[in-house]
């Protein structure tokens, strides 16, 4: 999987979806999130009302954009309560809405970075958060598959209005990138060595 970080307005990316996410116990969504939400009409904020979008960790709500938006759905992923946040729940955060993302067949995702405004992070380790979220939680052990399980997220793109914010929020990606796939690769070799143990 291709991650690349652009400026712009996620609201007018050109993918097939858009990940953002929401705490728990918020009831108007503000920054990016607030941004998708108005331009989708207030959708957000009214499943907020109905109790159908909590922010309960983990929690993953799809809003499809009825073509308000170039995507066609938006994952709400929830970070749970505010004080409990870290880099940890970032990563699970990113990692649970893009598997929910994966089996709706979506091949390219832009998301904001988590961790990065209200969470209060630094936008270069929110960024390595999300690129481990993502390589690591879409992570799937092939070898002995005879046919692979639906299709897989060929892009995310890591988007971001502040020009300034890029240059840091690449070096977060590349170690991102670096640590997750070490740890995939690991995780291979260990996977293919007790497989041939069984034999």
């Amino acid at each position: 999987m291709e991650i690349e970080v652009v400026s712009g307005d996620i609201t007018q990316v050109a993918v097939d979806a858009i990940l953002v996410n929401l705490f728990e116990g918020v009831e108007k969504p503000s920054g990016a999130t607030g941004a998708v939400d108005q331009a989708l009409g207030g959708a957000i904020a009214q499943l907020i009302q109905e109790g159908e979008v909590k922010g309960k960790l983990g929690e993953v709500t799809l809003v499809h954009t009825l073509g308000k938006i170039p995507p066609k759905r938006v994952a709400v992923v929830g970070l749970g309560k505010k004080e409990a946040f870290n880099l940890d729940r970032a990563r699970g955060c990113v990692a649970e809405g893009l598997r929910a993302l994966r089996r709706t067949g979506v091949a390219r995702v832009a998301t904001i970075t988590f961790g990065a405004g209200i969470g209060g992070m630094e936008p270069r380790q929110a960024s390595q958060a999300v690129a481990e979220g993502a390589i690591l939680g879409l992570y799937t052990f092939t070898q002995h598959q005879t046919k692979p399980e639906g299709r897989e997220i060929k892009e995310l793109l890591l988007v971001e209005r502040d020009e300034k914010r890029l240059p840091e929020l690449e070096d977060g990606v590349r170690t991102g990138r670096i640590m997750a796939e070490a740890t995939n690769l690991a995780a291979t070799a260990l996977l293919v060595a007790t497989s041939r143990c069984r034999k």
